[in-house]
């Protein structure tokens, strides 16, 4: 970077700051005259020099009604003036004022003021040598001997606060480009995530314009197979609006503090993830899937996340596809294992990369001259492969080929066991039983994992505790529960993602009734090693809630109220719900519902939570405290809302909401967790 681009580089830097540097320039220059000359007076004084210095900050001030022939040459301007007025300035009075100990520190101060305001080291460094080195010129011109009251020692001084300085600014200056890289690659990475799913939606829409009739009197009616095809890509829709959902959730919950997160890391099959990823990658022709081969030779696990790797490849096979004009381009998939490593291996038979542009592949910015391309694609990659405790690589030959090598450990490497003895300590575990030898185990392995652990008896127990804590896993002595609690906890985790661990004993007589669902959470205990083995893999392993829709209790008689002021969202929630049997009642705001709960009881309410005129939070406070409304006191209210953290969660459970519900849901999500409340 060149001397024009880094003072460029600065002012974009310090711009949003300059009124309030001016302001202070502008009439602190002419004002300390005062104070210099006439209350606390100095051997010398300059106010003509003063009133250069605040005629030089005055434009940073007045900036918005300068001529327009200013912002031409604003950048010089502003270096110029931060030159003169502070090292240039402040250098030559402290020596017409034979090195005083008032003008040694304002000089000090006046370095820093510069550091902080230039960042820019070698800018500094040049521009603060010329000013000092004028302003002795010109003391010495002036007053002839400038060494009177100047002692060797503070040219140390000096240098280490101009030094210290730099080195300060440069590391804060450093940190903050760093975040901001990550935050626009970051950025990049959710738009690169979204631009396949609206491609496909695009697509799709093409066909269901050409399938549908353009009115009721056309003279083409739609055949049972254009029906099914219609059917089949709403469906699809669903699933590509279901994925962008999930990636963007995905992206946004993993970044902490400019980091990729690793709270939501799994188990996963990398052969289901490729594949998956070949089949709802936003392909531009339906031909471009015939020109990539995937080979597997066996299927590996990986810890890591699902969406994450699915990005890494969505973006090698978008670099990939830029050159498949190229004669006999076709790109090949091949995951293999290797010194206990899994490795994905992504060739393409394009252009290549050459040897200089290789070298900062995966550095952010960084282009090899495609069109619309950030530069910031790779370098994410990387940080998520990073993330993974794996490695990236590429290797390319020009005009034959280009090969990514992704390195990943497998599950029970030493640096996977770090990531999860790690992110155990931020697990909640609840134990139901009545074993004291087995809750004795726990209580070690809670200590050595660092995790929370809850605990209850059987006979205390209360299935609604699972709505206030969000537990990771749970883990159940069979031998201490009885049927009915056991049937009403598979019931309510079955919609969760919460794990389960169902302790049997050797000789166990009594019989309990497990679902299939929960037979393979079923080990025998014995000992505390089996025990932590089963609760880390089951921690670790995703588990997806059942989607198994209950029959409609009394559905002919429920009445169930939608308030929320997106009419869109009513109407589809609305649909559903009338389709399932229920009776559905509908107000667009949290005072309209209170209205209509005056004359009309309902059996439960879908509550968004910011709504216009009264939100779902002040209108569930009213129900639950006004004796007004004591017929809907204990009725279940479901906040229905975009997006919810923890806090907010806790706080909306103490305002009386019984529980969550993120927006839009889909059919089997919606319907379960009325059918759970009703």
């Amino acid at each position: 970077m060149d001397i024009k681009q880094r003072i460029t580089s600065t002012y974009r830097y310090i711009e949003p700051n300059l009124f309030i540097i001016g302001l202070f320039g502008s009439i602190g220059f002419p004002a300390y005259y005062f104070i210099w000359a006439y209350i606390f007076p100095q051997p010398y004084e300059n106010l003509p020099l003063r009133l250069v210095c605040a005629l030089l900050f005055l434009p940073f001030a007045i900036k918005a009604y300068m001529p327009s022939i200013f912002y031409r040459y604003k950048e010089k301007h502003f270096v110029f003036s931060i030159c003169f007025c502070l090292p240039f300035f402040f250098c030559y009075m402290m020596i017409r004022n034979e090195w005083s100990v008032e003008w040694i520190m304002s000089f000090m101060a006046a370095i820093f003021l510069s550091i902080i305001i230039i960042y820019d080291w070698l800018i500094i460094l040049i521009f603060t040598t010329i000013a000092a080195f004028t302003a002795a010129l010109i003391g010495y011109l002036t007053m002839g001997n400038i060494g009177n009251g100047f002692h060797s020692s503070y040219l140390i001084v000096f240098s280490f606060s101009y030094f210290t300085g730099i080195c300060f600014n440069y590391r804060n200056r450093i940190e903050i480009e760093s975040k901001q890289l990550f935050s626009r690659s970051f950025s990049s990475g959710i738009a690169h995530e979204m631009r396949n799913p609206l491609g496909a939606l695009y697509a799709s829409q093409e066909v269901l314009l050409e399938l549908l009739p353009e009115s009721l009197t056309d003279n083409r009616l739609i055949s049972n197979a254009e029906i099914s095809k219609l059917r089949n890509i709403i469906k699809d829709n669903i699933s590509i609006i279901n994925n962008g959902h999930n990636t963007i959730n995905l992206l946004l919950s993993s970044i902490d503090n400019q980091k990729i997160s690793p709270n939501s890391f799994h188990h996963f099959s990398i052969n289901e993830i490729i594949n998956n990823a070949l089949d709802v990658y936003g392909y531009k022709n339906k031909s471009d899937r015939e020109l990539v081969f995937f080979q597997m030779n066996k299927d590996n696990l990986f810890f890591g996340n699902d969406i994450l790797l699915r990005y890494v490849i969505f973006n090698l096979l978008k670099n990939s596809f830029y050159y498949k004009d190229k004669t006999n381009f076709k790109i090949i998939i091949s995951v293999y294992s290797k010194n206990n490593e899994t490795i994905i291996s992504v060739k393409d038979y394009g252009k290549g990369i050459s040897s200089t542009s290789i070298k900062n592949i995966f550095t952010e910015y960084y282009t090899s001259g495609k069109k619309n391309n950030t530069g910031l694609g790779l370098s994410f990659c990387k940080k998520v492969i990073d993330a993974f405790a794996g490695s990236i690589e590429c290797y390319s030959t020009e005009n034959i080929s280009t090969t990514f090598i992704i390195r990943l450990p497998i599950i029970t490497s030493p640096a996977v066991d770090k990531m999860k003895y790690d992110l155990m300590s931020v697990k909640k575990i609840l134990f139901i039983g009545n074993q004291n030898k087995i809750l004795s185990d726990i209580n070690h392995l809670a200590f050595f994992y660092n995790f929370e652990l809850f605990y209850k008896k059987t006979s205390s127990y209360n299935i609604a505790d699972l709505n206030t804590n969000n537990y990771d896993c749970i883990i159940i002595d069979i031998n201490t529960i009885n049927n009915t609690l056991l049937t009403e906890l598979q019931d309510k985790i079955a919609t969760t993602t919460i794990k389960i661990i169902i302790i049997h004993h050797k000789n166990d007589a009594q019989r309990i009734t497990l679902s299939k669902a929960y037979e393979s959470y079923v080990f025998e205990y014995d000992h505390i090693d089996k025990l932590q083995k089963k609760l880390i893999t089951q921690i670790f392993t995703q588990k997806k809630p059942n989607n198994i829709l209950f029959d409609t209790i009394n559905s002919n008689k429920t009445k169930i109220m939608i308030v929320d002021d997106n009419i869109s969202l009513r109407l589809y929630s609305g649909i559903l719900l009338k389709n399932a049997g229920y009776d559905v009642v509908e107000a667009d705001n949290g005072l309209t519902a209170l209205n209509y709960l005056q004359e009309t009881a309902v059996d439960l309410i879908l509550m968004d939570s910011q709504m216009p005129i009264m939100s779902g939070i002040e209108a569930t406070k009213e129900i639950r405290t006004n004796n007004q409304y004591s017929l809907h006191q204990h009725i279940p209210i479901i906040c229905y809302s975009g997006s919810l953290d923890e806090l907010q969660k806790e706080h909306l459970v103490n305002v009386g909401i019984t529980d969550f519900l993120i927006k839009p849901s889909s059919k089997t999500t919606l319907l379960n967790i009325v059918n759970q409340w009703l």
